[in-house]
């Protein structure tokens, strides 16, 4: 798995490339808390290239939706993959985020 982390003035841009699973999940949840508890912007997430996402990954996006809530700051994922997107929409969770 591949993230690129872009940073303007009022919005960081996240990039997944791969699948975030329990192999992978330990990288994606430092990297997004990261980014979260150091960076007062909102954040939008490009899931397009990420064919697969497992439970702990799903949570880790709740994890950082609270975290942006709290900030009053928003989290926008988009571009979503077919495979991601039904695993939200099955969780229930595709209208808990911005998409």
């Amino acid at each position: 798995m591949n993230i690129e982390v872009k940073e303007d003035a009022s919005l960081v841009s996240i990039t997944v490339n791969g699948d975030i699973e329990m192999m992978t999940i330990k990288d994606f949840k430092e990297r997004l808390f990261e980014i979260g508890h150091n960076i007062d912007k909102n954040i939008t997430i490009d899931l397009s290239s990420v064919d697969y996402i497992d439970s702990s990954g799903v949570g880790v996006l709740i994890s950082l939706l609270k975290l942006q809530k709290k900030k009053g700051k928003s989290l926008n994922i988009k571009k979503v993959s077919p495979k991601v997107l039904n695993v939200l929409k099955l969780s229930s969770l595709s209208d808990v985020f911005e998409m």
